[in-house]
């Protein structure tokens, strides 16, 4: 199956026959069959046909847009995998309350895991001092992830871990880059562009993969629920961002793959071009076709996001947290 990212302006989408044409002006750059079509992402001004939105929509392939510096705008999605008993276990245990607090618990844990193993892995050249002492801290913070039985706390102490690793990262990372803390909406510099781009890639195949598991991806277990907000999506991603988004910026910076030259600044922040934006891709493309044994035997990680979202809804229906266990690096 073939996940499409169209991030030419001016590009177009057009149905023919039984493929995908993606052209631009009169020149068709791919043609692919549309049974080998997973989803689709479209970075700013692309042209969709109407015969080739309506055939995803027939099909239940997720169209999804996103700005050129890593804004989700939205998805338009078929309602053929919609299952609306899933919908009313999830607001029954969103009523309930405490099946979904102990599963956020462990998803706050392995997420903050995670963040300590990227650190101790990048760390391991750079010997920073500093880098140490910011584990330290973490994992002093984190005793009391599973002692507190209040949300505010919970997500309380997950922001305090953020703020503590971000500004950690900023000593793995190499100059001419920079970085001291996380900044969005816009990005202000280089690291902080990529990762938002990054974050937003993740999160649309994450929103793709819970609709096609029939779940309400407004209705999630740790973030509140919030108008606009696929909230369930958010939460399923806090384990992979480490894992996914925040190794493979490092991995890019480390191996000189887009240089400092390739962003665009301005008063509206820190943004990609064109060429930074197409390696960015090609490299995340790749790190999700790549394979790993975290969960059940040798995968990629598109197949273990998928299972993760299958597992979560094994969980909730059956109400069991043993069916969920969120992904940890080794």
């Amino acid at each position: 199956m073939t996940s499409i990212y169209i991030t030419e302006n001016g590009a177009y989408l057009r149905k023919r026959g039984g493929h995908v044409i993606i052209g631009r002006n009169n020149e068709v750059l791919l043609e692919v069959p549309l049974e080998r079509v997973e989803d689709v992402t479209v970075v700013d001004n692309v042209q969709v046909s109407s015969a080739l939105a309506t055939e995803f929509l027939e099909r239940n392939i997720p169209l999804s847009w996103i700005s050129s510096y890593g804004k989700f705008y939205g998805s338009l999605v078929g309602n053929g995998s919609v299952d609306v008993l899933k919908h009313k276990k999830q607001f029954e245990l969103l009523e309930q309350g405490e099946f979904y607090f102990k599963l956020a618990q462990k998803v706050v844990f392995a997420k903050i895991h995670n963040q300590i193993t990227v650190l101790r892995r990048y760390n391991r050249n750079v010997l920073s001092e500093e880098v140490e002492s910011s584990i330290k801290n973490i994992l002093a913070v984190r005793k009391n992830v599973f002692l507190t039985t209040d949300y505010r706390e919970l997500m309380g102490y997950e922001g305090i871990i953020s703020r503590i690793y971000f500004s950690a990262l900023g000593s793995i990372v190499t100059e001419p880059f920079n970085f001291d803390r996380r900044t969005k909406q816009p990005p202000r510099d280089p690291v902080n562009s990529m990762l938002s781009l990054g974050y937003s890639m993740l999160f649309n195949e994450i929103l793709s993969n819970v609709i096609s598991t029939g779940l309400h991806p407004y209705v999630g277990f740790l973030h509140r629920i919030a108008k606009g907000h696929p909230a369930l999506v958010s939460d399923l991603m806090e384990e992979w961002r480490a894992v996914v988004i925040d190794s493979m910026v490092l991995a890019i910076i480390k191996r000189n793959m887009i240089g400092y030259e390739m962003f665009d600044v301005t008063d509206d922040g820190c943004f990609l071009n064109s060429e930074a934006r197409k390696i960015f891709l090609q490299v995340y493309n790749k790190k999700l076709r790549s394979t790993n044994q975290y969960l059940d035997g040798k995968q990629t990680y598109r197949e273990s996001l998928k299972q993760q979202c299958r597992k979560y809804a094994s969980a909730i229906m059956h109400e069991d947290l043993e069916l969920y266990r969120p992904m940890e690096l080794r």
